[in-house]
């Protein structure tokens, strides 16, 4: 992962906090490059000539020392190359012939460009702990800020509850048995956690750690309930230890409780010496004997696989899931990398003698694998309440749908208030009933009518109306939820029904003129219908969980209201027609065919799990 963020997103501290990072690198290379060719100690005076020998001397071997030397000439080149890992070889095999401060350096900052910082970082506490008396004031000064920075990229690990003695692996890595002393330093980032003891069933989980801070694993291991044995030995009958799963058993000849199934077992010995990996069935209730041929592995290879769950498998074995390190022979290899929901990958590597391979492998997401589906969710109640405003353009009909010119219409407006209660099943499919109540009003001023007097020509003029809907509505619906995240779902419904109730009209200031051509005024005059109208509701609402069961929503919907009882108004009610004597309003029906309406609200949603 990057150490750093890109140069624009850091802050000016963080910039100049890099650059004292990278210059304290090179100083503690350059100054160890020049300590590691100086003398350990002064030469030896002179000695006295030897007499002549009667045979040549044989060639004087070199000392260890002298062949940390070269390793360290070796690493050297390939650091400048920027080949880490084969610098980090060199490194640590000069380290092992010859502890030197110089050498320490190098194996930690290489660690560090690996992005291995837990390693990097007790690489670097093991430089100023052995060697703080050697090291010149600017390598421990440089070597303390990389003590600085690493500690705020490696988090800390506590493993608890596993069964005393039991292996702790993290990413193939042996790091202790249980109980451990003390908490796990990890790189940032995700690692695999593997704990083991003989006769129980292992434990493996994947964790995420985060700089800085620390991650609890509780690591219960069940007991085996059928056990195999497994008896292995070495041909020759060498003390190379086993392993076992990438776990460390004890020493050859070993024999051990197994769980049944497929097992990966190795030898390991001093230097080069043992054994490729190779797999091997446990049978239950049975002893599976396994010899193994030791031999000389002359090459090295680290497999790092993208997600660090993904299994690996070395020449058709699988050796583990996570980071795999150790030796083979030397030649070509077939490196298999798999993971659930990525595409599997195969890769050929030929490892050469004392070369230390890395085989970084980043599987690709298959976004067709049944792996990336959410899991189905039980089928649960659900129980939803919604309230909001309602917004109508027009009531429509002979009456608001009339109304132009001088006269004035304003947005028809009003509320609604609707429990919805009903199942989801899986994902987000839904049905369910809903019931409510909607009002809904529009006022007009200055529309343009006529009163009909008995016998007389009609008289125009204008008057005011104020219509209003208000009906309770049953009916059902249909849903499904589509998850916009993974704490935003989006719910679509449709719903379907009735709804009955009254329309009114009242009217007032009305103003007409008489067949003789005198005006008069009319006062409230007002009907009220019966009022049933059919609806189909879709509707959108996004929900934001307060926890696990509760929802917050907000959404809008379109009623669409179709008038089934096309309600008019009577002109069976007389009206006073000025000079005229009475009459009568025309026949006016009061909504339209369809009557369409937006109504944004909001809601809170209840699951019965």
């Amino acid at each position: 992962m990057p150490l750093f963020l890109p140069r624009r997103a850091q802050p000016e501290r963080h910039v100049r906090a890099r650059r004292r990072c990278l210059v304290a690198a090179g100083l503690l290379l350059a100054v160890a490059n020049a300590a590691i060719a100086a003398p350990a100690e002064p030469a030896p005076p002179a000695a006295e000539p030897a007499p002549p020998a009667a045979e040549p001397a044989p060639p004087a071997v070199p000392s260890a020392r002298e062949m940390a030397v070269d390793r360290f000439v070796k690493a050297r080149a390939f650091y400048e190359r920027r080949e880490w890992s084969r610098a980090l070889a060199e490194y640590l095999a000069a380290r092992q012939l010859y502890a030197s401060w110089a050498a320490t350096s190098g194996a930690a900052v290489c660690l560090k460009q690996l992005g291995r910082h837990d390693e990097a970082l007790e690489m670097f506490e093991e430089l100023l702990r052995s060697f703080s008396h050697r090291l010149p004031a600017a390598a421990k000064e440089a070597a303390q800020l990389q003590l600085d920075e690493l500690r705020q990229l490696v988090g800390i690990l506590e493993v608890d509850g596993a069964e005393p003695g039991a292996l702790i692996a993290i990413d193939g890595r042996h790091r202790g048995e249980a109980p451990l002393p003390g908490p796990l330093r990890l790189t940032s980032g995700s690692h695999w956690v593997r704990v083991f003891k003989e006769g129980f069933e292992p434990f493996e989980q994947r964790i995420e750690v985060a700089g800085d801070r620390l991650v609890r694993v509780r690591a219960r291991l069940r007991p085996l309930a059928r056990m195999g044995r497994l008896r292995v030995m070495e041909r020759e009958g060498r003390p190379l230890e086993v392993v076992v799963d990438g776990s460390v058993m004890a020493m050859a000849p070993w024999e051990g409780l197994l769980a049944p199934g497929e097992h990966t077992v190795a030898l390991r010995g001093a230097g080069r010496l043992g054994s490729p990996p190779v797999q091997v069935d446990v049978e239950a209730d049975e002893t599976v004997p396994l010899t193994l041929s030791a031999e000389e592995l002359a090459a090295s290879l680290r497999v790092e696989p993208v997600p660090v769950n993904a299994s690996v498998a070395i020449d058709g074995v699988t050796v583990g899931r996570g980071v795999w390190e150790g030796r083979l022979r030397a030649g070509a290899h077939r490196v298999e990398v798999a993971a659930p929901g990525f595409l599997a990958e195969s890769r050929r590597v030929v490892l050469a003698r004392d070369q230390t391979e890395v085989a970084s492998v980043t599987l690709d997401r298959d976004p067709s694998s049944p792996f990336w589906r959410r899991p189905a969710r039980p089928t649960r109640f659900v129980v939803e309440v919604v309230t909001g405003a309602v917004l109508a353009p027009s009531f429509g009909g002979e009456v608001a749908g009339t109304c132009i010119g001088a006269c004035e219409a304003a947005l028809g407006i009003g509320s609604s208030a609707v429990l919805h209660a009903g199942y989801e099943v899986g994902e987000g499919f839904g049905f369910g009933v809903s019931a409510g109540y909607l009002a809904l009003s529009q006022r007009l001023d200055g529309r343009a009518t006529e009163v009909i007097p008995i016998g007389l020509p009609p008289n125009r003029g204008t008057v005011d109306d104020r219509l209003a809907l208000r009906s309770a509505l049953i009916g059902g619906w249909i849903s499904f939820a589509l998850p916009l995240s993974e704490r935003l779902p989006l719910h679509f419904r449709l719903g379907v029904g009735t709804m009955t109730g009254a329309l009114v009209d009242e009217r007032t200031n009305g103003a007409f003129r008489a067949s003789g051509g005198t005006m008069y005024e009319l006062d409230l005059f007002a009907q009220k219908h019966p009022a049933l109208f059919f609806h189909v509701t879709p509707e959108v609402r996004i929900g934001l969980p307060i926890g696990r069961q509760l929802q917050l929503t907000a959404g809008i919907a379109v009623p669409v209201l179709v008038d089934v009882e096309r309600p008019a108004w009577d002109a069976g009610q007389a009206v006073p027609a000025g000079e005229d004597g009475r009459g009568a309003f025309l026949v006016e029906r009061l909504a339209g065919p369809v009557l369409i309406a937006v109504a944004p609200g909001i809601g809170a949603r209840y699951e019965f799990h």
